[in-house]
């Protein structure tokens, strides 16, 4: 529990750290164009090309003992981040070059590890190249304490799986997005969201910030509840990303919700703090709906298909809607 305690106060103070950081300047911000609705007969064919059992088989084996835990820093992080290349790859996906990425990894340095941990990104070619939608999710966790395996399926390999699963389903549809869309497995989020952070600066430096928007995937399964959460924690800019997540989960028969979200440990933060819009999804309520949070009973078993594929669902539409 101690370390647990250290985990949580580390991912609060680096968000107040984040306060200090620079914002993305006076430029005018990547905003969704208003009308510019999505044909539903490409819903229709990307949801025909959506396969839930195979999403769950990447479920199932992340939370497998062969990956430990994920625990940035670890040989079983390393394990993690070459599963997800090969079905990246296997995708026809490509690294990131035009913003100077020439490998699917991104290391950066992390406290109390003689080890990096790494980013993994990859990116679809869209119609235009010059703005990106960003679909992400952490796939670290918290790793073996005290002996004990934390396999962290809720939090987050169902989030990982989501975003392969999108990544898969939008490469094999045929279809061709307006905007170039960038997968990306954000590593060290348990230790104070350090992945997305170093993201959101090296966008930032790159003068890439006004041309990105983060979709971003936290603990969509939850073991009951009804509502998928649509986290809003911007510091400037409207509510358009936002509101458009909602109109398309809610067109996807899922009840949602926005709610205003300035404190608390997502990645979406780490960008929005630099005045790059950003938003994240959630399941219902953590406290009331994600019992196993952080536990070892965070297991593939103790998971709720129906909910895992209702958000989803929501998640390949408000996806495909950010790039189009």
């Amino acid at each position: 529990m101690d370390r647990l305690r250290r985990l949580t106060w580390v991912r609060l103070l680096a968000l107040l750290m984040l306060v200090f950081f620079s914002f993305a300047g006076c430029q005018p911000l990547f905003t969704y164009r208003p009308g510019a609705d999505v044909p539903e007969n490409e819903i229709a064919l990307l949801l025909e090309v959506y396969q839930q059992e195979q999403m769950m088989s990447w479920v199932k084996d992340l939370t497998s003992e062969t990956f430990g835990g994920r625990e940035a820093g670890t040989e079983y992080e390393d394990l993690a981040g070459d599963y997800i290349i090969d079905l990246l790859q296997s995708f026809g996906l490509q690294p990131w070059h035009e913003a100077g990425l020439s490998d699917y990894r991104q290391a950066f340095p992390i406290p109390s590890s003689d080890e990096p941990a790494e980013n993994i990104i990859a990116v679809l070619p869209g119609k235009n190249s010059d703005k990106y939608v960003l679909i992400g999710a952490h796939y670290d966790h918290i790793g073996i304490i005290d002996g004990v395996l934390h396999p962290g399926a809720d939090d987050n390999a169902v989030g990982t799986a989501a975003v392969l699963e999108i990544a898969r389903v939008f490469s094999q549809s045929g279809l061709t997005p307006e905007y170039s869309v960038v997968f990306v497995l954000f590593g060290a989020e348990e230790k104070g969201l350090i992945g997305s952070q170093v993201l959101a600066q090296y966008l930032a430096e790159k003068k890439l910030a006004n041309k990105v928007v983060l979709l971003n995937l936290d603990v969509i399964a939850g073991a009951s509840g009804d509502t998928l959460v649509i986290y809003d924690s911007r510091f400037k800019g409207n509510k358009t990303w936002a509101e458009k997540a909602l109109e398309e989960a809610t067109a996807s028969g899922v009840k949602a919700s926005i709610e205003d979200r300035l404190a608390g440990g997502v990645d979406s933060m780490a960008f929005t703090m630099r005045s790059i819009p950003a938003i994240t999804l959630v399941w219902g309520n953590l406290g009331e709906e994600h019992p196993h949070l952080h536990k070892p009973t965070d297991t593939y078993e103790n998971l709720n298909p129906e909910i895992i594929d209702a958000a989803t669902r929501a998640a390949i539409r408000i996806a495909w809607a950010f790039a189009n």
